[in-house]
């Protein structure tokens, strides 16, 4: 090939892969609620939206960091009647500011792969494809590893198998589902201290989804190392706990669901 020819070759490989990079990126949509880095936990509500076609995402999001606050599985039992009537009452039981909807569950309740709460085992550890992340806490601190990378260990309270993986070392994952759009939940880092988790009101993709987190500032004021899915859908359910001046922000999931991931102060 001549050099003249392959020069211009690869200047239109690399414009093509710098549009299709930013076609994927997301942006933040109109003034959101922002984040107080410093805040050890705070409460936004954003809106990213994606340039090249204009659809955007909405997300509650609770804010905190590993120094001031701790995972907690809550465990609403097996059985048509759940150990709560609503994620307010059973936060608010528990004595935790915030969290979301859990794990995968089967029809009969059961989890789908381990989890732990307050040190108790349910269920097993599984290699189910789908599980491809373990988020747990212990003493410490808080960890979201790939399921390969996870080690047994006495001292871990809280555990939850899931997945898939969004983020990598603050990239998509390559591969993420583009079709089936719906409402997510979800968990991630910066790995640095700093942690998120959020539950959209709007419906996208799980390559949406992964797009979203790893796009500078799009919904949260740092960069994103890793990030994992949670059971989303009709199960997709958020709680924050405001000042005594607001009402609690809520989004109560639209079926039962078997577990809660909790922040709960240290």
């Amino acid at each position: 090939m001549p050099r003249q020819a392959s020069l211009a070759w690869l200047l239109w490989v690399f414009l093509l892969h710098a549009s299709s990079r930013l076609a994927a990126d997301w942006t933040p949509a109109g003034e959101s609620e922002r984040q107080d880095v410093g805040a050890d936990l705070a409460y936004a509500k954003r809106t990213a939206v994606r340039p090249s076609d204009g659809k955007q995402v909405t997300a509650h999001l609770a804010f905190f960091t590993s120094r001031a606050f701790r995972l907690e599985v809550i465990d609403l039992r097996a059985g048509p009647e759940p150990a709560h009537p609503t994620l307010e009452a059973a936060f608010r039981a528990e004595g935790c500011a915030a969290g979301v909807n859990g794990g995968f569950f089967h029809p009969d309740w059961q989890p789908v792969g381990l989890a732990i709460s307050k040190g108790e085992r349910i269920n097993r550890f599984e290699t189910t494809k789908l599980l491809s992340g373990v988020i747990y806490s212990d003493d410490r601190g808080i960890h979201l590893v790939r399921r390969s990378r996870f080690q047994d260990h006495r001292g871990i309270t809280a555990l939850l198998q899931t997945g898939p993986y969004l983020v990598e070392n603050g990239r998509t994952v390559r591969g993420l589902s583009a079709s089936d759009p719906r409402r997510r939940t979800f968990i991630a880092t910066d790995w640095r201290g700093h942690w998120v988790i959020g539950a959209t009101t709007s419906s996208l993709t799980l390559a949406d989804l992964g797009e979203t987190l790893a796009s500078p500032d799009a919904l949260t004021p740092w960069r994103v190392d890793r990030a994992i899915n949670l059971d989303g859908g009709s199960s997709t359910g958020f709680f924050f706990d405001r000042d005594a001046t607001r009402a609690p922000v809520t989004l109560q999931p639209r079926k039962r669901v078997r577990n809660l991931l909790a922040i709960c102060a240290r």
